[in-house]
């Protein structure tokens, strides 16, 4: 008598999992697209925040840079004119001093000596002694004399160096935020490289696009990373 079970399949053994299909296979790459898709997408939204808000500080170091460089500006400005007008007395004392000593007349010439600023006497003394002896109206004048400083021009020089490294400042600070942009810009991508990656069933394009967001991604972060950060609370 012939065995009924002659040619049937054997029967599965306990705890054998059963072959995955192809439909449950494109399910669970589809779900591992989605988790690194998922990934990178917020990765890529915590540092496209970062940047902007890096662009937002730095675009505000700017203004501030571009505001104390014209204050310094106009402060040196002032100071300038004070030392111009300085310096016009000084020059209208020394003629009236030469006129004086020229006409012989002494009185004049060393109540104008008297009456001279403290600022012009180091160098007007110095210069008068640097002549001969007995010479009443050396050569030259007093105001080529090192002695001869305004403290308003150091101050209007001060202030115009002030400005020039604020105004340095400045323009550094606005080429960063313009990194940050750039860096916000890159990394924006990202989110649309991954988020176009679910949309393909293509494995080929679906590892395409991931790796393009993936790429951008790291050149984003690492423009970021090397740019100067701005914290403030």
């Amino acid at each position: 008598m012939s065995d009924p079970n002659d040619g049937a399949d054997p029967p599965a053994e306990a705890g054998t999992p059963e072959p995955e299909t192809r439909e449950q296979a494109m399910v669970r790459r589809d779900r591992r697209v989605e988790l690194l898709a998922a990934i990178l997408l917020s990765a890529a939204t915590v540092v496209t925040a970062w940047s902007a808000y890096q662009a937002t500080r730095w675009s505000g170091e700017q203004a501030e840079s571009y505001t104390t460089a014209s204050a310094k500006r106009t402060e040196s400005v002032r100071a300038s004119n004070l030392a111009n007008r300085q310096i016009l007395i000084d020059v209208s004392t020394f003629l009236d001093w030469i006129d004086a000593t020229g006409e012989g007349d002494d009185v004049l010439a060393a109540d104008i000596h008297e009456r001279m600023r403290a600022e012009f006497l180091p160098a007007f003394d110095t210069w008068l002694v640097s002549g001969e002896l007995g010479l009443a109206i050396p050569p030259g004048t007093p105001f080529t004399l090192p002695e001869y400083v305004l403290e308003a021009q150091q101050d209007a020089d001060r202030l115009e160096a002030e400005a020039a490294s604020a105004f340095e400042d400045g323009g550094e600070a606005n080429q960063t935020s313009d990194d940050f942009v750039l860096a916000a810009v890159l990394l924006a991508s990202v989110l649309f490289f991954s988020g176009l990656a679910g949309t393909f069933d293509s494995l080929r394009a679906q590892v395409l696009l991931l790796s393009l967001g993936a790429v951008t991604f790291i050149g984003g972060s690492a423009i970021v990373l090397t740019l100067p950060q701005s914290v403030g609370f």
